[in-house]
């Protein structure tokens, strides 16, 4: 009786033991398949994201270049202002004034796969802790920058405002370029050249090229780097 005991409950302690065995075995395999599809969507992610990144680079690239261009044609004219008789002709200061505020400088990114991953709570399939973190304070930095686009935007509509009130606008539009909008030459007398001698204008100049200096040398710059290290992030988590 005590030998058959004995064999049951050898028997029932490795049907026990074979059991358990087999859930911690089913507990692995279901911690590999979650693992592995947080992977595969880490993975969705990262592609998204570099192609993201890369256009806001592309973007970011593009309004430098075009502050750049303000910048040089107000610096162009800002030297030319002064109390004496000025030494260029209406086109040439239209050309100077047009091309420094026909753009409005104002970098705008393509969010919508960041936009995502941070409304689902999806952060956290990043497996790399410093892209998380680069990722959740990439908002900060792009809030600095618009706080300074905006900045320098009101110094362009301000410049913009002077020379309609102060200024004739139709001798600004000289060339072939505005005759599709059916606009007829000014009948006044009145051109632009005084402007050369307002010391308001010369004062919106000087915050104007100091504003847009500023974008390029700190506020772009410093995003630049910030989506150079998302994008070297990136490119490790896909390499492994």
């Amino acid at each position: 009786m005590e030998n058959k005991t004995g064999k049951y409950l050898k028997y029932a302690i490795g049907e026990i033991v074979l059991v358990v065995i087999g859930i911690l075995i089913a507990l692995q395999i279901n911690n590999w398949n979650e693992n592995s599809k947080e992977r595969y969507v880490e993975q969705e992610y990262l592609v998204s994201l570099k192609e993201e990144f890369n256009h806001n680079l592309i973007e970011l690239d593009s309004v430098v270049k075009s502050n750049t261009f303000n910048r040089d044609n107000a610096v162009e004219l800002s030297n030319l202002m002064g109390p004496d008789s000025p030494s260029i002709t209406e086109k040439e200061f239209a050309d100077l004034a047009m091309n420094m505020t026909n753009w409005e400088v104002q970098f705008r990114p393509n969010q919508a796969v960041l936009d995502e991953i941070i409304s689902s709570g999806k952060l956290t399939v990043f497996s790399n802790d410093k892209l998380k973190f680069t990722l959740s304070s990439y908002y900060g930095k792009l809030y600095k920058v618009k706080f300074q686009e905006e900045e320098h935007s009101e110094l362009r509509r301000d410049i913009i405002a002077l020379m309609n009130t102060q200024g004739n606008v139709k001798k600004m539009l000289i060339g072939e370029q505005w005759e599709d909008f059916g606009i007829g030459k000014s009948k006044f007398k009145l051109g632009n050249l005084h402007l050369l001698q307002s010391q308001e204008l010369e004062n919106q100049l000087v915050d104007f090229i100091l504003t847009s200096r500023y974008l390029n040398t700190h506020y772009y710059s410093e995003l630049k780097q910030e989506i150079d290290l998302v994008l070297e992030l990136i490119d490790k988590e896909l390499l492994k």
